[in-house]
């Protein structure tokens, strides 16, 4: 008999383990749509960086979201000052009774930004908080249920500060810092035109692209935002010009090559979108480059190597260093390489030197086939030619 009450209590202590590990194993299985789904709702906080959050079950679009479900989120940007932007980067939902709601607010009592989303889409669904919170609901009723959506969100405000009335300097440290279009997040400015320089006592600037919604247009001819690699605005210069909408605009990080970026955006006068977002930070000289050695340095190499190696190289050794020296800086019959400057009140001005560096409006000069220069011959200088021997000298 005791043996028998031995064996019952053993069987509903086992009972009891395995009924404990399946309540978790469930618990755990669905406890993101309780948490989401079941009347309660799940605080996101954003910050500079795009972040990501899906329906219950979305799993990369190829999954299904459940019947009779109320999740929602609210969004907090972090600062009192600062704005969440929402962005349905993709959806999928059936429009028999399912639908997303988004309010301006931490409930569902605030004013409503964005009702009744349903069906497919991919584009022109950004949503834009007037204050530090946003709240996005999703419901579903008992049947056709579809696939869900991604959802992308970050925080931001007005970061654009002088550039867009004069140029601005801007000087980057090792903490992240940020600049923005003009009015951002909201639509920018039309006919802007606005210059930032990024500049460091020492090191580099890294500028890190990371949100860019910017009018499409082919050669980025009606909006765009271009970096330039130093101080000023130059063709020879430049980067990179971008102009495409979100999610498909421009990300990604530069480095300069001095010490110095510069930015600048200008749109036209009609449309105009909720334009960019861009981190920038001071960084260290890259170690791993090779200094680069001038033709004297080379030339003392040379010296040091041949005397090891006998007399005889070393003669050779400069002889042929001195040649290619002489050839390296022998004049060549060529303009300089200009370039075209772009004044931050006016249109491109050229400037373009003569062969000599100067511009000569009195005589003008030519290359001739041979690459020998040829100016015109005057009236007196053609009529002694005339009088010259048949052999083209001169007397």
């Amino acid at each position: 008999m005791n043996s028998l009450k031995r064996s019952q209590m053993s069987v509903c202590h086992s009972y009891s383990k395995c009924e404990s590990i399946l309540g978790l194993f469930f618990l755990n299985l669905f406890g993101i749509v309780f948490s989401q789904c079941g009347g309660s709702t799940q605080s996101l906080t954003a910050n500079q960086a795009i972040q990501y959050f899906t329906s219950v079950g979305y799993n990369n679009g190829a999954g299904t979201y459940s019947s009779n479900i109320d999740c929602q989120w609210i969004i907090d940007s972090g600062v009192a000052n600062y704005k969440v932007i929402v962005y349905l980067k993709n959806y999928n939902i059936a429009c028999s009774g399912d639908n997303i709601n988004i309010y301006d607010g931490n409930n569902i009592s605030g004013t409503v930004l964005k009702s009744n989303v349903c069906g497919t889409g991919t584009s022109d669904n950004f949503v834009t908080s007037t204050g530090q919170y946003l709240t996005l609901r999703f419901t579903s009723d008992a049947v056709n249920q579809s696939v869900g959506f991604e959802a992308a969100y970050f925080s931001a405000t007005d970061l654009s500060g002088t550039g867009c009335t004069a140029e601005q300097t801007l000087t980057p440290t090792t903490s992240a810092q940020y600049v923005t279009s003009p009015s951002f997040p909201s639509l920018y400015d039309v006919s802007s035109n606005c210059r930032w320089v990024l500049t460091v006592p020492a090191g580099r600037v890294q500028v890190e692209i990371v949100y860019s919604d910017i009018e499409s247009s082919a050669n980025c001819a009606f909006d765009s935002l271009e970096i330039y690699d130093g101080d000023y605005v130059c063709e020879n210069t430049k980067l990179a010009a971008f102009c495409a909408r979100f999610p498909n605009g421009a990300t990604g990080s530069y480095v300069s090559n001095g010490t110095s970026f510069l930015l600048k955006f200008k749109s036209d006068g009609s449309v105009s979108y909720t334009g960019y977002l861009i981190k920038y930070t001071q960084v260290e000289e890259d170690v791993s480059v090779n200094p680069v050695t001038s033709s004297d340095d080379q030339l003392m190499l040379g010296i040091g190597i041949g005397c090891a190696c006998g007399a005889t190289g070393a003669l050779l050794l400069v002889f042929v260093v001195t040649f290619f020296k002489s050839k390296c800086r022998s004049p060549k019959i060529v303009s300089p390489r200009v370039k075209t400057v772009e004044p931050m009140n006016g249109g491109p001005h050229m400037r373009t030197p003569s062969v000599n560096g100067s511009v000569d409006s009195s005589d003008s000069v030519t290359h001739s086939r041979n690459g020998f220069i040829r100016r015109p011959l005057t009236t007196s200088r053609r009529s002694s030619m005339v009088d010259g021997k048949s052999n083209g000298f001169l007397p």
